[in-house]
């Protein structure tokens, strides 16, 4: 409350401060990581799972932080913060974690509420990546410019930022070297050579890639990789680096652009396996649906080819991701008709996701489940969400997010001007169920064989915002629970009537 009541100003100060002291008190631990910072408005924590994936097939030790998750090269717990970018103390010892753990690299989620808190600041990042950019958080940025210079901090500071060697990074951490392991790319891993040998020589290697500052030293190349798709791309690509990358969709849709590498792909399809695409004459079959999680994959892969990893470490390591946690994430408990939970919480996520329900549907009915973030959070997108789900879902049922101190029903009530505008009927196919578990209940109750219940907003959050505190929930876990007692009632039933 103390600090809602403080100037503006004297908040910024605040922040900083914190964020220097926990620079200090940490010893600045970005400086010994080669550190990969991702931002966008949607798909930074997938850009984020797919690039730490990828880096450890190559073989490299990483770290990561997002909103999914948070690792430190074997340790890895879910994330139950409600941050996707933690707070600067949180932050700072989780980097220093790394270190201490033996990380090369750290791949963290940059979100636009953590630059303007600070939690950015002290960050020595190495390589920046833009996913997309779409109206978000405006209330707290005062305007979607606002809210894009934001994002764009981390860029316009990229070339400025710490320059590492490989004395500062390698030299201490080589990638299961020293334990007698070299990356899995080095064929003198089987070789026999001893372990010493092997370090040095993948040492050589790397250093060998990059480029040399003054002192004839080998510096860690600052990298840019943006989403060409999005029309805000060009701005976060005209900032300085040493290498840039364009990630375009299909290959018809790239253009050559001066100082510039571009990665593309042909024959981009989703089937029932999941998505797949080819690269560079390599063809990638990923077990996850939807198009633009093919268009997150390039984007890792352009950042971990940058960073010296192959192709071939990309295709292993995208085709082992059997899902992401709270990302299309399909609930099966035995039930016939598909449950998906997602993330998606905003316009843009919305039609992306609505449409990959939809095309898993085949003709049958779509179903949706979701609210809308409370404290202050972006009122204006409430409506459109509504409209949104109407056009394109069956059934639609309202329900509770993250109310933070707001009451539920009014940010139901925010919603149903839009679903108002498509001319459906309430009670007749959509509902209001303000309890989070008895909507999801109603869903599946609705549910025929074959159809499709989407499961939006919460993802993977381990926790609820309600009335000032962090409620224990999980929409899986819930959703898993109610979908098994529907499967015991129903064998139940359907045993008494065989006895009968």
């Amino acid at each position: 409350m103390i600090k809602v009541l403080l100037p503006k100003s004297v908040l910024l100060l605040y922040h900083k401060t914190l964020a220097v002291l926990a620079n200090v008190y940490y010893r600045f631990p970005s400086r010994k990581l080669i550190v990969i910072g991702v931002t966008g408005t949607k798909g930074k924590s997938s850009a984020v799972l797919m690039i730490t994936r990828i880096l450890e097939e190559a073989g490299y030790k990483v770290g990561s932080s997002n909103t999914i998750f948070f690792k430190t090269g074997e340790k890895e717990w879910s994330n139950d913060t409600k941050q996707g970018m933690p707070g600067r103390f949180k932050l700072q010892r989780l980097l220093s974690q790394m270190v201490g753990s033996g990380c090369t690299h750290a791949v963290i989620e940059v979100t636009s509420e953590g630059i303007l808190q600070n939690r950015h600041w002290g960050i020595a990042f190495d390589a920046a990546v833009f996913t997309n950019l779409s109206p978000e958080h405006i209330e707290s940025h005062g305007s979607f410019a606002a809210y894009r210079e934001a994002k764009a901090v981390i860029f316009k500071n990229l070339a400025k930022s710490y320059q590492k060697n490989e004395y500062s990074i390698v030299s201490l951490r080589a990638p299961r070297g020293y334990s007698g392991q070299a990356p899995r790319s080095n064929p003198e891993i089987n070789s026999g050579i001893a372990a010493q040998r092997v370090a040095s020589l993948w040492l050589a290697s790397v250093a060998s890639t990059l480029p040399r500052n003054d002192n004839g030293r080998s510096t860690i190349k600052k990298v840019i990789v943006a989403n060409r798709l999005d029309s805000e791309a060009p701005y976060f690509l005209k900032f300085p680096a040493q290498e840039k990358w364009g990630v375009w969709g299909n290959c018809g849709q790239a253009e050559e652009i001066a100082g510039e590498k571009k990665l593309c792909a042909s024959d981009i399809r989703e089937g029932a396996k999941g998505v797949s695409f080819t690269v560079e004459g390599r063809f990638i079959q990923m077990s996850l649906p939807g198009v633009f999680m093919a268009h997150n994959a390039m984007l890792a892969m352009a950042v971990a080819l940058a960073l010296g990893a192959s192709l071939t470490s990309c295709k292993e390591a995208l085709e082992k991701i059997s899902f992401i946690p709270g990302r299309l994430q399909a609930i099966d408990a035995g039930q016939n008709f598909k449950v998906m939970v997602d993330y998606a919480h905003e316009p843009r996520s919305f039609e992306s996701v609505l449409e990959v329900g939809r095309r898993q549907a085949l003709g049958h009915k779509l179903i949706v489940v979701f609210g809308v973030t409370g404290g202050g959070r972006d009122k204006a997108k409430r409506p459109i969400m509504g409209e949104l789900a109407a056009q394109g879902a069956d059934y639609v049922i309202l329900t509770t997010d993250d109310p933070y101190n707001d009451d539920p029903e009014k940010l139901i009530n925010d919603i149903v001007p839009g679903i108002n505008k498509t001319g459906k009927s309430e009670g007749e196919n959509w509902w209001r169920v303000v309890d989070r578990r008895q909507a999801m209940q109603k869903a599946f109750q609705l549910a025929s064989a074959g159809d499709v219940v989407l499961l939006l907003g919460k993802g993977s959050e381990q926790v609820m915002a309600v009335a000032g505190k962090l409620v224990p929930w999980n929409d899986e876990e819930v959703a898993r629970e109610i979908l098994r007692k529907i499967q015991e009632t129903r064998n139940n039933n359907q045993t008494r009537y065989n006895i009968q």
